[in-house]
C-alpha cells in the first residue's frame, strides 16, 4: 500500500470511527448530535473527562469496544505518519502533488514509458532540445533520481489507463514506449491508443513478430534499438570508410551537427520562394538534403533549384542548431 493510500485509509477509517460512534451514543444514551460526538472522541482518544447521559451495560459494552477501535486506529495512524517522516515520504508526497500540478499545466508534450539505457539517451535528447516531457517508471531508484533533477516523473505502469491519464495522454503530442518486456510495450501502445487517437506514438520492438503487433495496435513507427546497432556494427565491419565519411559528416572538430526539419509557414521567408531564391546554405550554412512535399507527403531527395517552396512543405536541412534557428527566423528583420 503506498503512502497516499495509507494516508487515505486514516482519513476513512477516524471518518467510520466517527459515524459509528455518533450513532451508536445517539441511541443508547439517547443525547443529541453533539454530546453523541463528544463522547466519541473523548472515549476514542481515551482522555478520560466526564460522560454524558445516563450509561447502561450496553453502552458501557459499546464504550470498550470503541476504545479498542480507536488505539488500533490512532497507533496505526500514529506509527505510519512517524515512518512516513522518519523515511523522508511526506517530503515525497509534497513533491509528487507539485510535480502533479507541472503535468497537469503541460500541453503538446511528450510521454516517455520506462526508465532502461534506452530511455536515458531519448531523456537526454530531449532535455538538450529543450522540450517538454513526463518520464512514466515503476523503478523507485529512477523515480527519486529523476525527481532530484527536476524531471517530470510519475511512478507506476504505463500499462494501467490512470497512470497515462496522471500523465496526461489526452493533451501530449508524442509517446515513446520503451519497456523491456515487448508484452508491456504492446499494452502500452494499446491503452495510449484509446486514449488519445491523435497521438503519435513510437514503439521499441524487441522482436519482429513485435514490430508487427505494435503496428497493429495502433504505434505509428516502430524501431528495434537491438537490430540497428546489429546494422551499424556489421556496417563497421563491411564498409568502414562510409561509416567514418557519415561520422565525420555529422561532427567536424568540436562542433556536432544535426538534422532538422523545417516546416515552411504561413507569411514565412520561404514561402513561395524557389531553393534559388531563398539561398539558404548562404543565408544561413545550412545543407537542404531533402524536401517532404505537403501534396503529396512524398520525400524529395536533393531537390532542385527550381522548386517552389509551399506552406506545410517540411525541409530536412543538415547543420548546427543555431544555424536552423537563423533559417527558422528568416525575413523577422523585414516585418
Amino acid at each position: 500500500m503506498d503512502e497516499k493510500r495509507k494516508l487515505k485509509f486514516i482519513f476513512y477509517a477516524f471518518a467510520l470511527l466517527l459515524v459509528i460512534g455518533v450513532i451508536g451514543y445517539k441511541i443508547l444514551l439517547k443525547v443529541d448530535f453533539v454530546d453523541a460526538l463528544y463522547m466519541t472522541v473523548i472515549t476514542i482518544s481515551t482522555v478520560g473527562f466526564g460522560e454524558i447521559g445516563t450509561t447502561s451495560n450496553l453502552s458501557e459494552i459499546f464504550s470498550v469496544f470503541m476504545i479498542f477501535l480507536g488505539v488500533g486506529v490512532v497507533g496505526y495512524a500514529f506509527t505510519t505518519v512517524v515512518a512516513m517522516f522518519v523515511e523522508g515520504k511526506v517530503v515525497d508526497l509534497w513533491k509528487g502533488s507539485k510535480m502533479d500540478k507541472k503535468i497537469s499545466a503541460l500541453n503538446n508534450h511528450y510521454i516517455i514509458c520506462g526508465s532502461g539505457e534506452l530511455a536515458e539517451v531519448i531523456i537526454n535528447k530531449f532535455i538538450h532540445e529543450n522540450l517538454d516531457f513526463v518520464v512514466i517508471t515503476d523503478k523507485h531508484e529512477d523515480l527519486d533520481d529523476y525527481s532530484h533533477h527536476n524531471i517530470l516523473v510519475i511512478e507506476g505502469h504505463s500499462t494501467e489507463e490512470s497512470v497515462l491519464e496522471r500523465a496526461g495522454i489526452e493533451r501530449a503530442k508524442g509517446l515513446v514506449a520503451t519497456l523491456d518486456n515487448e508484452v508491456d510495450n504492446i499494452v502500452t501502445v494499446l491503452t495510449a491508443r484509446d486514449l488519445n487517437k491523435e497521438i503519435y506514438i513510437i514503439a521499441n520492438a524487441i522482436t519482429k513478430s513485435g514490430s508487427e503487433k505494435l503496428l497493429k495496435v495502433g504505434a505509428n513507427k516502430t524501431l528495434s534499438a537491438t537490430e540497428i546497432s546489429g546494422k551499424r556494427m556489421a556496417s563497421l565491419m563491411i564498409k568502414p570508410n562510409i561509416i567514418s565519411f557519415l561520422d565525420v559528416f555529422t561532427r567536424v572538430g568540436e562542433v556536432e551537427l544535426d538534422l532538422e526539419e523545417v516546416v515552411v509557414m504561413n507569411g514565412s521567408y520561404l514561402e513561395n520562394k524557389n531553393l534559388i531564391e531563398a539561398q539558404i546554405p548562404k543565408k544561413t550554412g545550412l545543407i537542404v538534403l531533402a524536401i517532404k512535399k505537403i501534396e503529396d507527403g512524398k520525400m524529395l531527395f536533393n531537390p532542385p533549384g527550381d522548386y517552389t517552396f509551399k506552406i506545410g512543405d517540411v525541409l530536412i536541412v543538415l547543420g548546427r542548431e543555431e544555424q536552423v534557428d537563423k533559417l527558422r527566423h528568416l525575413g523577422d528583420e523585414i516585418k
